[in-house]
């Protein structure tokens, strides 16, 4: 648990760093990304689609614009779900999180959202929200993307209750752990896949699973629940949430907050590289694997997505994290997601 004195500096940090600067070192990469010039139209959209199903969140308003930065060349339509898809996953964590750990209604509505997938109807409103999503999502898509973005979206619903759970001291998360359950309930591979769509570029099977792309996709998964842990770290402090990796190194290794913290800005550094390491590999994996010149636009595009979700997400984090608590008008959000100099 957070000594008192640790809880406060958290509480003056937050207060201290509200750009992230003096949270986490903004890689320069991240600090010159330029978000989707179609940004705006599609938080004025999701905000007509929030109305519609009578849920009116500035935090899911907020959460909903690191689309525009992780897409940063979806045309406006794909971009106008990807936003409505950040939208619901903040308020279905929110409501989750407001479950506490209630985990046998967790699994209920998890069973409904899963349900969907294969065809069963929505029982309540948030399956009403998520069917409308996915029926969006599943047009004029091929198969096998399809069923590869189900999986995914499976493996996020009913990671929910894994991730309620960790309020209770005896789970004693470790890192390993911690970074497993996260590949789905943080939704990054998800993400990714529904990058396909956002670049019109859907992968064949046989290049989406060439080790490189998988190795890429979680390393910068990794990379991204370091980065955002981080950030929430110092809100989940003013509730005593355990549920992010500072607090598990914290108890794992004894260190205070600043310790944590940089042992997980070091480690971002190591996988960064890993993930230059592995993007380097690529060109002799094509040779190997005998691609196709088709075949090689395909597989760079997949690790396009990635750098693309990568380098977005510390951009929009840095903007945003820490304000993810706070009721902004939505013209300050807009104002902050198509000004890149705020980083």
């Amino acid at each position: 648990m957070l000594a008192i004195h640790d809880h406060h500096l958290c509480q003056e940090t937050g207060r201290d760093a509200m750009n992230g600067e003096q949270i986490l070192t903004v890689h320069e990469a991240a600090r010159s990304w330029q978000p989707n010039e179609n940004a705006a139209e599609a938080l004025a959209h999701t905000v007509e689609w929030l109305t519609r199903f009578q849920v009116c969140t500035p935090r899911a308003e907020r959460y909903a614009t690191l689309s525009a930065w992780v897409y940063p060349l979806a045309p406006l339509p794909e971009l106008e779900l990807a936003y409505d898809i950040h939208a619901f996953f903040r308020i279905y964590d929110d409501f989750t999180d407001d479950l506490a750990a209630d985990i046998s209604r967790i699994n209920v509505i998890s069973a409904e959202l899963t349900g969907i997938l294969y065809g069963r109807p929505a029982k309540s409103l948030m399956g009403m929200i998520f069917h409308d999503l996915w029926a969006r999502q599943i047009v004029s898509s091929p198969d096998q993307w399809v069923a590869r973005v189900s999986e995914h979206w499976e493996w996020y619903f009913n990671t929910q209750a894994t991730y309620a759970a960790m309020r209770d001291r005896r789970m004693d998360t470790t890192v390993e752990e911690y970074l497993e359950l996260r590949l789905g309930n943080g939704a990054v591979p998800l993400c990714l896949v529904f990058g396909e769509k956002m670049n019109f570029t859907y992968l064949a099977p046989h290049i989406h699973h060439c080790t490189q792309l998988r190795l890429l996709r979680r390393l910068a998964s990794d990379i991204i629940v370091y980065c955002n842990d981080v950030y929430s770290s110092v809100r989940d402090a003013k509730r005593d949430d355990p549920r992010n990796l500072i607090s598990i190194i914290r108890d794992q290794d004894g260190c205070d907050w600043q310790e944590a913290r940089a042992r997980c800005e070091q480690e971002m550094r190591t996988l960064d590289q890993s993930i230059h390491t592995t993007k380097q590999r690529l060109d002799t994996a094509f040779d190997v694997l005998h691609f196709t010149d088709t075949e090689r636009a395909q597989a760079r595009m997949g690790a396009r997505i990635v750098d693309d979700w990568n380098w977005g997400y510390q951009a929009w984090a840095a903007v945003n994290e820490l304000l993810m608590d706070t009721d902004p008008p939505r013209e300050e959000i807009s104002r902050m997601l198509t000004s890149p100099q705020a980083v």
